[in-house]
């Protein structure tokens, strides 16, 4: 079972030194600078976001709650982290500080840790339930569906224990199949997802898994492609499985893959809508595709956020298909990232995408068509064979 104490950051985040990336030994600011940077965040609050029932004119308390903890942070990394956890009161998905070092990485489409996601269970420890290739996890040999149990002998508790610095070794322990295995790893840097790819698993259901709507990953062209390979099947499967989002754009071309621009694919709220009178934004799909005829599964777990929250909720919501998995993420708005003094970024939210029948999912997620365990969510194999029931039987 899930252990829903933990943070919904926690449940986002790879386990990897990442939420924060360490580049340690940058300059400390001095108290003036780090005054000016908390105010520059409590007016870029003020100006520019936008969230449901959220007074963002708390920051100036929020922030002097952790003077002390301000006060004796000595790098970048270390004054994010503090400004980062008083942004998490306000209990927002797309809020946050990024450090210099944090900006260049997301920039170059990295971070830097171990490369896996991870679900706490209520027992103790984490189920596995991705491994990047290439990265310091599958040199070392995790897999999905291991527990990891402890590290640098501790129990593991907290998904807070995993963060580390680049080129630092830790001691991982886990169990697979009754067995315990372990490994000394390093945590290094690593490509935040993998590109979209076409598979069949029967000769009439072609399998589309898209792990990031963002455009170093997601290739409206090679989406193209795919649908154009598959547009005789009988059925589609799309796996957003681990698919933490990205670009609302390219959420839109996918929906264009499967229905016309007339069908309501979201609507928007923000502050002109809900403070100022003005009548919420309807977003359609984009208007540039022949939509797939065929039968449509979507599969989603507790990680499909932003982009793919919406997704699912736009098929399930306008019954062009079924939607197979666990609750999603919950974590719908729209968001900008803004430069702040001394290297710094504000990550906030804008905008809050509704369903497309107007009901709110931040913070709650989409309940799935068809609810799965998360055990069963993540086995591909019994979650494929789900959905070909589901085909079969429609």
């Amino acid at each position: 079972m899930r252990n829903t104490g933990w943070t919904l950051l926690a449940c986002l985040a790879f386990a990897l030194a990442g939420l924060f990336p360490c580049a340690y030994g940058q300059a400390e600011l001095s108290p003036q600078q780090k005054e000016r940077l908390v105010a520059a965040i409590g007016k870029k609050l003020a100006a520019k976001a936008y969230a449901f029932e959220t007074d963002f004119s708390r920051w100036e308390q929020l922030a002097a709650a952790k003077a002390d903890d301000i006060a004796q942070t000595q790098t970048k990394e270390e004054l994010a982290t503090v400004l980062g956890e008083a942004l998490e009161t306000f209990e927002l998905s797309h809020l946050g500080i990024f450090a210099p070092s944090t900006v260049k990485n997301r920039r170059a489409g990295k971070r830097s840790g171990m490369g896996i996601t991870i679900h706490p269970l209520d027992e103790g420890g984490g189920l596995i339930s991705y491994v990047l290739a290439g990265s310091p996890a599958e040199r070392c040999g995790l897999q999905k569906g291991d527990i990891l149990s402890s590290i640098d002998h501790e129990p593991l508790t907290d998904i807070k224990q995993l963060a580390g610095q680049l080129g630092q070794r830790r001691l991982i322990v886990w169990q697979r199949n009754g067995q315990e295995l372990s490994c000394e790893i390093e945590y290094a840097n690593f490509s935040l997802s993998e590109p979209s790819s076409l598979s069949w698993i029967r000769e009439d259901v072609a399998l589309i898994r898209i792990q990031s709507f963002l455009p170093r990953f997601y290739k409206a062209a090679r989406i193209n492609k795919f649908f154009r390979q598959a547009k005789d099947a009988q059925a589609i499967i799309i796996d957003l499985r681990n698919n933490r989002g990205g670009l609302s754009f390219y959420s839109r071309h996918l929906a264009s893959k499967l229905s016309t621009p007339q069908v309501p694919f979201a609507h928007l709220a923000n502050n002109k809508s809900e403070n100022r009178g003005k009548k919420r934004h309807t977003v359609r799909p984009l208007p540039f595709s022949k939509a797939y005829s065929g039968k449509i599964v979507v599969l989603v777990d507790s990680l499909s956020a932003s982009a793919a929250d919406i997704v699912p909720a736009f098929v399930s919501e306008n019954e062009l298909g079924t939607v197979i998995g666990q609750r999603t993420s919950g974590a719908l708005q729209l968001a900008k990232s803004y430069p702040l003094p001394y290297g710094f970024r504000l990550y906030l939210p804008i905008a809050e995408m509704l369903t497309p029948k107007g009901k709110r999912l931040e913070g709650l997620g989409l309940q799935p068509d068809i609810e799965l365990s998360l055990e069963e969510t993540i086995d591909d194999a019994k979650i494929l064979e789900i959905a070909l029931e589901t085909i079969d039987r429609s």
